[in-house]
């Protein structure tokens, strides 16, 4: 697994763009994965490339940080810190004799509410860490080459 990662970094150290492109595509990349639009990451990621003529590479690469073995950890943390900055909390409580689509449309609020904001949030936030320490890595290794 450290050596698929590995192959992964040499792969966009090799890329022929300035590391400013870069380092923008890996961020974009970080920010849709940490998007809540589950299942649409690739097809976001392709688009933005094609849009802003951006690298496709880096792009996936960060789209993909959300994947089966980090999709839990990553929304529930999402979802904490939507709760953490909005200070509103789910009441996830079902009373299945009383299922009514005013209830469910109630219920889905108050968790998508922090849920859409506490990802997009910490996706900007990831993402601008991304792009600093991308850039100053692939800047770094361009220099030495």
């Amino acid at each position: 697994m450290i050596s698929r990662f590995k192959i992964k970094i040499r792969k966009i150290l090799l890329l022929d763009c300035p590391p400013s492109r870069i380092a923008a595509a890996a961020a974009i990349g970080v920010v849709i994965g940490f998007s809540p639009y589950i299942g649409f990451h690739t097809v976001i990621a392709i688009g933005t490339s094609f849009v802003f003529n951006l690298p496709l590479y880096p792009l996936i690469v960060g789209a993909y940080i959300t994947n089966p073995l980090t999709f839990i950890p990553i929304y529930t943390l999402s979802y904490k810190f939507g709760e953490w900055v909005t200070g509103q909390r789910a009441e996830l409580t079902v009373n299945f004799s009383d299922i009514t689509f005013s209830n469910l449309l109630t219920t889905a609020k108050t968790f998508l509410v922090p849920f859409f904001t506490g990802s997009h949030l910490l996706g900007l936030i990831l993402g601008a860490i991304t792009y600093i320490l991308t850039y100053y890595l692939v800047k770094k290794y361009k220099d030495s080459v």
